[in-house]
């Protein structure tokens, strides 16, 4: 059973992920002027991906150039720390939350791994609904690598984002995209953690929760509250994380900051298939 906090979270992510789609399909309209036609160019990227060579120049560009962000570190090395581990846990957080929640609810078809796509962000607010509280040892570590992922990407990534951009100044530009850019994960993580808080609260401290280490914390300044609270804290925060969840992920492809962090990556890999292979027709 999943509780109704997750469905109006997934609900607002739903929403987030139409107008990404719908804003980067806009966005990339442009590379399909200078091609023959759609289905020429399609078949042209398949043909790309399919073949052995280009692809393992794209696996090793992902994992250099996307997650270790080699280029940027040589050239300012705290920039390129910063973009490296954001990137590198924020995909972590995501593919763990995703992967487990699969494996949780026992997806056995594509609609219901569709539909725990949509859910799976949320997946430690309903953890202890299907599974119960007396978590193995395995689960117990998806908790922890849950809260770990985020405090890298808050406490780190975004600390040292901070200090760059708005303490040493030593940036290009400073504006309101940028904000917007740094602060929305931010918001939605603070959100994130009170919900697994209220979570923890709301099914009495079980000792699992303790691997949710940083919301277990902030659990001890709720334990005072009466059960009706919880519920309302529960149902709220979970809202409200989707909520900002699906802001951030919707504004990507509407704001140019987010829209190059989004597509950089993916004009790094393109750039990374050999010339021989990209001229194949």
């Amino acid at each position: 059973m999943v509780p109704d906090a997750v469905f109006f979270a997934s609900t607002f992510f739903l929403i987030g992920m139409v107008s990404l789609i719908v804003g980067a399909l806009w966005n990339i309209r442009i590379w399909f002027l200078g091609a023959e036609s759609v289905v020429g160019t399609i078949k042209k990227a398949l043909l790309t991906v399919l073949n052995p060579r280009s692809l393992a120049a794209i696996i090793k560009a992902f994992l250099v150039k996307v997650f270790g962000q080699h280029r940027l570190y040589k050239y300012e090395r705290l920039r390129g720390l910063e973009k490296a581990s954001f990137v590198s846990f924020y995909v972590l957080l995501i593919l763990s939350n995703h992967i487990a929640a699969d494996i949780a609810t026992g997806v056995s078809s594509i609609q219901e791994l569709m539909v725990e796509f949509f859910r799976s962000p949320f997946f430690p607010g309903y953890i202890f609904y299907e599974l119960g509280t007396e978590l193995p040892l395995i689960w117990a570590l998806f908790l922890l690598i849950d809260n770990l992922s985020m405090a890298v990407v808050l406490l780190f990534a975004e600390g040292l984002a901070i200090h760059r951009r708005f303490i040493k100044k030593n940036f290009m530009f400073g504006t309101k995209e940028d904000a917007i850019g740094l602060f929305m994960p931010v918001i939605w993580f603070l959100f994130r953690y009170m919900a697994e808080a209220a979570t923890i609260v709301k099914f009495g401290f079980p000792d699992s929760g303790k691997f949710m280490f940083i919301a277990y914390g902030i659990a001890q300044l709720m334990a005072g509250l009466s059960p009706a609270q919880i519920e309302l804290l529960y149902n709220v925060l979970w809202s409200t994380s989707g909520f900002f969840l699906g802001v951030f992920v919707g504004a990507i492809p509407h704001s140019g900051r987010l829209w190059h962090a989004f597509a950089g990556p993916i004009a790094m890999l393109a750039n990374s298939v050999p010339k021989t292979v990209r001229s194949v027709k």
